[in-house]
């Protein structure tokens, strides 16, 4: 062990470093230092929208029009507010252009709360003065994915939009302009006033689910969660082999579960996790990529996890804890890939972990920040219990402050919640209706009261406070939660206008169609689902180098998921249609949000290497070699879809978990050549061999599979007191 790793230092809270996540981070771009007045605006709509969504998230949404535009226009004036015209553009001052721009924004969302209820009653039909401001909304969104995501989103938006008038007006021997005039108004009143396109369903679950979970991730962040999972990771992983990698990879995986942004994990959690990986004797290249590749993680990790999960559950009407259940088996496999190739890596360079007499013991981690954990039991049990996912959001944010607030904050916020709760009694006794009965499933949610308050009782009486929660940091948080919702809505809103679209026109099918006749050309069934299943794939990650995971996943979704449905192999593996559509759903959303690792794109490696100051590229490539399990996870449940814990019993999905475990330790061995010692090619190569052999499922390939892997560590413990490389013969 390095002698500097004598010196790790205590965690401190993270902090992004703003410089490197602009540089990596399209989204983080914005004005910090707005002027005073500017600011205090920019607090208010934030507070506003955010108390908007968490009284609804409890009492119900309003009418989908009314509720989405409120959400998607009043981000869309704070994009104009915060994100500057050009990268190169003014961070200190909001200038005219785009102030105008923002009253812009909010005067169309306060034009479609009053039209709603006129469109929605003349079943879409709009006139002239509709056209005109669904036309300037189309634009306004174009231009706020622009400044948020960069061209590719906006480039995108613009072909399809293009594509939808030259399709309608296609039809017409000849023009003039009433047939113009008239497609115009059909294709804004598609795209704009009913919930197709920028409020189709992409909106709706931003406004819905997403913000709530931003806004609790946020809550989580300012209460010192954070914290305790840095705390945690070093507890358990930091004094074994290649302690501080294995401390990168367990911390990132839970923060990016939470903070929503895989580069902004890099940044934060990487700024401590890689300069203490390369004390210990990590490389560069490789403590960066084991901080992207891990970071990248958190978006499969259930229970929270990436924005496009929570889209997924909406367009296949399928409840949110089917999704989360079908991610455990996946992210374990994936992270434990991770795991085993730095155990090997430091394993092979003789790496040792830290001292434990250097970190704190886990039952001190526990008492003082271990109460923390309340709001994620809170959220578990709820959506268990059969609850909206955004009722169980706002339940979870009011356990965060409740368990760690100051006494006026949870004196106030318990009157508030008992309200609530007693909001029908209430409603009653002022209009002179008799009392309604409460209801059971009311009953139980004192319990959410009563026991954070108890506990933060407790430990103030104790002085076991940490983190203190007071009026400021809930405005903060709420601020800060509203904010990085904004890239979220831009992006389902600009989505919209491509699925809209597509969904106008039937683009979707043709080309489904188009691809399905193409692959008549192949003879063999299975052959044809492979090159299908890597051609969605290469789709997916190139989409996803240029657009954010969750339009990356509706286009995907749209566009490829039909092809592979087309397949009849793919769906008899299967079993069912209903299976079929949710693997295939399952397999562009992983390799949306893994496109963060391939270069030359791999953002989330670019940002660990600027940290690490290893070379971008290299990092990117180790850092493809590190999350390798993730590329083939995907293929595994396409061919046993009982990892998604879907359609099989408890032996099936015991036995492909068992089967995809040495599956990617296997694959770990092949790409680290090591196994107690150095391995040759042609041992790689049939480590190689028995990983994929455990993927296909059947008791034939898993049987080699298992054979290969007791030859390697049988040949492991007889030569691990030898040196030097073994060869098939010694083999």
């Amino acid at each position: 062990m390095s002698s500097d790793t004598r010196h790790a230092e205590p965690v401190e809270p993270e902090v992004a470093d703003p410089e490197t996540l602009e540089k990596y981070d399209r989204e983080s771009r914005v004005r910090h230092a707005l002027p005073r007045r500017v600011m205090q605006f920019v607090v208010a709509v934030c507070v506003m929208l955010a108390l908007f969504h968490l009284y609804t998230s409890f009492s119900g949404p309003l009418v989908d029009v009314v509720q989405r535009s409120i959400h998607l226009y009043t981000l869309l004036g704070l994009t104009f507010v915060i994100y500057p015209w050009a990268m190169r553009g003014s961070r200190e001052r909001v200038a005219i252009g785009d102030a105008i721009l923002a009253v812009a924004a909010f005067a169309i969302g306060i034009y479609m709360v009053f039209a709603a209820d006129r469109v929605i009653a003349s079943a879409g039909r709009i006139n002239t003065l509709d056209m005109v401001v669904g036309l300037a909304a189309l634009a306004l969104v174009v231009d706020g994915a622009r400044r948020v995501t960069g061209w590719g989103l906006p480039g995108l938006a613009v072909l399809f939009l293009a594509y939808g008038f030259y399709a309608k007006l296609s039809f017409y021997p000849q023009l003039n302009g009433d047939i113009v005039l008239a497609t115009t108004r059909q294709i804004v009143s598609h795209l704009v006033y009913i919930t197709e396109g920028l409020l189709g369903t992409a909106i709706a679950v931003s406004a819905s689910y997403i913000i709530l979970f931003i806004l609790f991730g946020a809550f989580l962040v300012k209460s010192g969660l954070g914290r305790l999972f840095n705390d945690l990771a070093l507890a358990l992983a930091g004094p074994s082999k290649g302690g501080p990698a294995k401390v990168a990879v367990v911390a990132s995986g839970f923060l990016g579960s939470i903070n929503g942004s895989a580069i902004a994990n890099v940044v934060t959690t990487g700024a401590f996790t890689i300069p203490l990986m390369k004390r210990t004797g990590y490389k560069a290249n490789f403590a960066g990529a084991v901080e992207a590749a891990a970071s990248v993680g958190g978006q499969i990790l259930p229970p929270i996890m990436g924005a496009a999960a929570f889209i997924m559950a909406e367009v296949l009407g399928v409840p949110y804890t089917q999704i989360m259940l079908a991610g455990i088996i996946p992210a374990l496999l994936f992270y434990l890939g991770i795991l085993f190739q730095v155990h090997l890596r430091a394993s092979r360079n003789g790496l040792q972990g830290i001292p434990r007499a250097q970190l704190t013991p886990l039952k001190t981690v526990l008492l003082e920040r271990g109460h923390l954990l309340l709001p994620m039991v809170v959220l578990l049990w709820l959506i268990f219990d059969g609850r909206a996912p955004f009722f169980a959001a706002f339940w979870s944010v009011a356990a965060t402050v409740l368990i760690c607030g100051t006494r006026r904050v949870v004196v106030g916020l318990t009157l508030v919640l008992v309200a609530l709760v007693f909001e029908p009694q209430i409603w009653a006794l002022v209009d002179g209706r008799p009392l309604p009965g409460l209801p059971t499933d009311r009953l139980w949610l004192f319990a959410i009261i009563a026991v954070p308050v108890a506990i933060n009782a407790i430990r103030t009486r104790m002085g076991l406070q940490s983190e203190v929660m007071d009026i400021a940091e809930c405005r903060d948080a709420m601020t800060e939660g509203v904010r990085n919702s904004i890239p979220v809505a831009i992006a389902c809103a600009a989505v919209g206008i491509v699925v809209g679209i597509a969904t106008l026109t039937g683009i979707a099918l043709d080309a489904a169609d188009a691809v399905v006749n193409l692959g008549q050309a192949i003879p063999s069934e299975m052959l044809r689902l492979l090159v299908t299943l890597a051609l969605t794939m290469g789709a997916s990650i190139v989409l996803g180098m240029g657009l954010p995971s969750i339009p990356c996943y509706i286009i995907t979704s749209t566009m490829a998921a039909p092809i592979l449905l087309q397949l009849p192999l793919f769906r008899e593996l299967a079993g069912s249609g209903d299976t079929a559509i949710f693997v295939a759903h399952m397999f562009v959303f992983y390799f949306g949000i893994f496109a963060n690792l391939t270069p030359p794109v791999a953002l989330a490696a670019y940002a660990g290497a600027g940290i690490s100051g290893g070379s971008p590229n290299a990092t990117g490539v180790q850092a493809m070699k590190l999350a390798i399990a993730g590329f083939v996870v995907p293929y595994m449940f396409v061919f046993a879809h009982s990892m998604l814990m879907i359609d099989a019993t408890w032996l099936n999905v015991a036995t492909v978990a068992a089967t995809g475990i040495v599956g990617v330790l296997l694959l770990a061995v092949a790409v680290e050549g090591y196994l107690r010692r150095e391995l040759s090619a042609v041992w790689r190569v049939l480590a190689l061999a028995g990983a994929l052999a455990l993927i296909y499922p059947g008791w034939l390939s898993d049987g080699f599979g298992a054979a290969v892997a007791v030859a390697l560590f049988a040949m492991g413990s007889a030569g691990s007191g030898r040196s030097g490389t073994l060869s098939m013969a010694r083999g």
